[in-house]
């Protein structure tokens, strides 16, 4: 049983091509996500013609800042994000206050994830789960909770 479309990438220029309009189509047709890897023009025209779908943004655009992503969120409500690769959230452990305002502005649209594209990756895991874990104790439990399983149990749900 599928729950999404992707991982796939995307630049802005290339959204109104006929192939991801075609992953909207489908997506739409059959009640599945789209997992798309792509730039901030990209997520936000994707996110815009695809109302109702649900949209999931890997890495929080991997290098937008939160004000950034504040304003997606708040003009897109189909738009998820996914957290891996993002250790600028909480350097040095500490959670950035913007992030944590906007977690918290936002509870139900976060998601930890670990994004293992290569084996290696799989070996500096425990570390990557214990940053999370760092951070997401600065947030108060319901919404630390949401954040590390909740959401993602929610967003791939039937």
């Amino acid at each position: 049983m599928y729950r999404g479309i992707g991982e796939f990438h995307l630049s802005g220029e290339e959204v109104n091509d006929p192939v991801p309009r075609g992953f909207v189509e489908l997506a739409s047709r059959h009640g599945i996500l789209l997992h798309c890897h792509c730039d901030e023009k990209a997520i936000r025209d994707l996110a815009s013609m695809a109302k109702g779908v649900r949209i999931l943004w890997p890495h929080a655009g991997m290098n937008s800042s939160a004000q950034t992503v504040k304003k997606l969120l708040d003009a897109q409500p189909n738009l998820w994000v996914e957290l891996s690769m993002r250790s600028d959230i909480s350097p040095g452990g500490v959670l950035v206050p913007a992030w944590r305002g906007l977690f918290l502005k936002h509870p139900d649209r976060f998601l930890v994830g670990t994004d293992t594209w290569i084996n290696s990756q799989w070996e500096g895991m425990p570390e990557n789960l214990d940053g999370f874990r760092k951070w997401l104790r600065q947030l108060p439990p319901a919404v630390a909770e949401k954040i590390a399983r909740g959401n993602g149990d929610r967003l791939f749900s039937p």
